[in-house]
């Protein structure tokens, strides 16, 4: 998706001005409070990077901070958040598709609808711990939980599991509408929420590392095998901070925006051999090891250099 230069001091300040929660010194922002979600996630667990829930991205409720004395570095925090905005509406219609799948009894449809409809999801990751509650009520994954039964554990992956491992829709309905309202929640509140400069170009860092170190191995998808379906949405979503960070990268550091362009054309070259031909993925059962070891030797190199994006454009 291209990103729209925004690149005025009006619009940083009214990024700064726009900040409905802040610290004194207004560099700590956070949803406001009246647009908490309706439901906790139950699981007691927070989103952290390895974890076996939650967002693939280490941010939390918390790191939403770090603006810029630089206009251009502000204003590119406002077009990143436009374009999470964007996908979040993506997302909502995605998800729709599949929960009314589920809802139907159709196990066929309802497995063709579960990857497209988390693409949009993946694409947020750099910034969906920002919101943990539903960040963690919608992708936790069975680890944080007693059992594959535990009530507590709710999302994509707790249909994932019906679909797949006991392939049947009984008893998804009330799990099917309660993915929906909490996409609803997570869209009501990412458009209250401003989203700091330093937040976004930390969370691409972490969510590609997260991706070299963890999902890497397959545990996210686990019973689907649609992990590159993830991966690809992943990197897109992290490209779209670069795309966003772009110009003032041009400017306080080309040689580090150079070598980041080169390096997500590696990953996403190396991705392309398991395309299906439909838009999709092949399982990713279908990879040998080797496959994995080039993958995941291309991704660590990525995201060693995205750890260097913040300290470049001047925020810490």
């Amino acid at each position: 998706m291209s990103l729209r230069p925004v690149l005025t001091a009006g619009l940083s300040l009214a990024l700064l001005l726009g900040v409905s929660a802040c610290s004194d010194d207004g560099t700590d922002v956070r949803a406001d409070s009246s647009e908490a979600s309706a439901t906790d996630s139950g699981s007691g667990s927070e989103a952290e990077s390895g974890s076996g829930s939650g967002s693939g991205s280490g941010l939390a409720e918390g790191d939403n901070t770090g603006f810029s004395d630089d206009p251009e570095v502000n204003a590119a925090a406002v077009e990143y958040r436009d374009y999470v905005i964007a996908q979040v509406d993506e997302l909502l219609a995605a998800t729709t598709l599949f929960t009314d799948a589920v809802r139907a009894g159709d196990v066929a449809q309802a497995q063709a609808l579960y990857a497209p409809s988390r693409q949009p999801w993946e694409r947020i990751e750099p910034v969906a711990g920002l919101i943990p509650d539903i960040d963690v009520a919608v992708d936790a994954r069975v680890d944080d939980f007693a059992s594959p039964d535990d009530p507590a554990w709710t999302g994509w992956h707790r249909l994932e599991y019906l679909l797949w491992e006991q392939n049947t829709t009984e008893g998804a309905a009330e799990l099917a509408d309660r993915l929906d309202t909490d996409l609803a929640g997570l869209a009501s509140q990412l458009r209250n929420l401003p989203v700091a400069p330093l937040a976004a170009a930390r969370g691409a860092g972490e969510l590609v590392q997260e991706v070299s170190e963890g999902k890497i191995t397959g545990e996210e998808d686990r019973y689907s095998h649609t992990d590159l379906w993830d991966f690809a949405a992943n990197i897109e979503g992290a490209q779209a901070v670069l795309t966003a960070f772009s110009p003032s990268l041009q400017r306080l550091d080309p040689d580090l925006l150079a070598g980041l362009e080169e390096k997500f054309t590696a990953v996403t070259v190396g991705l392309t051999p398991y395309q299906d031909g439909a838009g999709g993925y092949v399982s990713y059962e279908e990879l040998t090891e080797a496959d994995k070891t080039a993958l995941q030797a291309a991704l660590a190199t990525l995201s060693e250099d995205l750890a260097l994006m913040p300290a470049a454009l001047g925020l810490g």
